[in-house]
């Protein structure tokens, strides 16, 4: 598919995700969105984002468990990094904050990019699998909407996969004792150059997948996750809404599948969509459910960006110039 004919298709799809949301917004009651907006306890919402902001220290803490093997990156530096990736995530609608994330810390740790990446591929799926036990335990313990629930066996599935793959390479990193790529050093031509960058974070995968490094970040995904959750129901509190606990757990579910493919920046618009169909089967009316996820965005975001942009500058000031 040509550069043109992607970016006819992107803009097509944005245009079908307006027309559905405008559809969406004109069945909304606002003015019983703006009173719940106007209403909502600021102590719970501050109770909210503090939980958010702690939700992201750790999952910038489960990044570094797997960069400490590959040489000294400060804690600090991998805070910052995650938040300014995750500020950028916030802006646009691709996931660009990623690959900031890896040239940041990469440039100002002074380590390779490639060990960086691999770092930030095995936090990716820590995060992917914490999501599924998530969703497999609720969807058996809980009472969900359809719409979550029907996942739960092919979640069960997937989580299967993996679990079995992750003990699989933490077999192989503890017989790993170095992450040299074999081969040229220097290999000639772009396709070389990109295999032989890809080896090298493969073989920096199976470095710093240790099974002790595997099951802490495991802990901290699972423990960010549960701080989701409590960010989503302390918000829908502060907002008054009558909201069981198993209603925060199948909105947070459902809004984490959209994110997946974001349609706008921030995921702005589908985000209240889908959290206003899921917490309908609780009994919460699209009014007060599209004014909780207002806020719930609100306090994620908000603060995200400009601790992020804030940071952004440090981070890059402070580089300096890479190992090779």
């Amino acid at each position: 598919m040509t550069i043109s004919r992607q970016r006819a298709l992107r803009v097509a799809m944005l245009l079908v995700v307006v027309a559905l949301l405008a559809a969406f917004g004109r069945s909304v009651d606002w003015r019983a969105t703006a009173l719940v907006v106007r209403s909502a306890d600021l102590v719970l919402l501050g109770g909210a984002l503090a939980l958010n902001l702690l939700s992201l220290v750790l999952k910038g803490v489960r990044w570094w468990v797997f960069l400490r093997p590959l040489g000294n990156v400060p804690l600090p530096l991998v805070l910052r990094a995650t938040f300014a990736g995750a500020s950028l995530n916030n802006l646009v609608v691709a996931q660009g904050g990623e690959g900031a994330r890896v040239l940041l810390v990469s440039r100002a740790a002074g380590i390779p990019s490639a060990g960086v990446l691999a770092a930030l591929a095995l936090e990716r799926v820590l995060d992917m699998v914490s999501y599924l036990v998530l969703l497999v335990g609720a969807a058996w313990m809980l009472e969900l909407p359809d719409h979550v629930s029907q996942w739960r066996a092919a979640a069960a599935g997937l989580l299967g996969l993996a679990l079995v793959s992750l003990v699989g390479l933490g077999a192989t990193a503890s017989r790993t004792t170095s992450a040299a790529p074999t081969g040229s050093t220097h290999p000639s031509g772009l396709g070389r150059r990109l295999a032989a960058y890809l080896r090298r974070v493969r073989g920096d995968v199976a470095l710093v997948a240790s099974p002790r490094r595997l099951a802490a970040a495991m802990l901290l995904s699972l423990a960010a996750w549960s701080l989701q959750v409590a960010t989503y129901h302390l918000t829908a509190r502060a907002a008054h809404l009558p909201l069981p606990l198993a209603g925060s757990v199948a909105a947070m579910l459902a809004v984490g599948i959209s994110f997946l493919v974001r349609a706008t920046p921030g995921n702005v618009g589908v985000f209240q969509v889908i959290y206003a169909l899921t917490v309908r089967s609780f009994g919460i009316g699209e009014g007060a459910a599209v004014a909780a996820a207002l806020l719930i965005q609100t306090v994620q975001v908000v603060p995200t960006v400009v601790i992020g942009t804030l940071l952004a500058p440090r981070l890059l000031g402070g580089s300096r110039p890479r190992a090779s």
